[in-house]
């Protein structure tokens, strides 16, 4: 007889223990939360991102090589919008593993169309 994949005979685990069909509680982590990796003229970019004290805010780094700067916005559906900088704000649009740039001002409004992927891993490739 074959053996199930790994994610079926998990799935399996989680009917079993009756885990299956729990509706998501308030401790879920955020849609956006994770290490995201840029693309295109972002690819030496990384962004990680957390959830702030309110469930709506978000803490955040954004990171180039060496260089790391913080940030701090809201969530607010699929939008994720930063506070203004010194070099601009961002307007982020959550779309499956992807955060397009929709919009922003200063310097970071030149990255609009760009986007960052969720990270397969702990670590952004290449």
């Amino acid at each position: 007889m074959p053996r199930l994949p790994r994610s079926l005979r998990l799935l399996a685990a989680f009917a079993c223990a009756g885990l299956v069909g729990v509706a998501p509680t308030a401790s879920a982590a955020p849609p956006y939360q994770g290490l995201w990796c840029g693309t295109g003229l972002l690819h030496e970019f990384r962004l990680k991102l957390a959830p702030g004290a309110d469930r709506n805010e978000v803490n955040g780094v954004l990171a180039r090589k060496d260089r790391v700067r913080q940030l701090h916005g809201s969530f607010d559906g699929r939008t994720l919008r930063t506070q203004a900088t010194k070099y601009g704000a961002l307007v982020l649009t959550l779309a499956g593993n992807e955060l397009r740039i929709t919009g922003g001002d200063g310097p970071l409004a030149l990255a609009q169309g760009t986007s960052f992927r969720r990270a397969s891993g702990d670590a952004c490739g290449g």
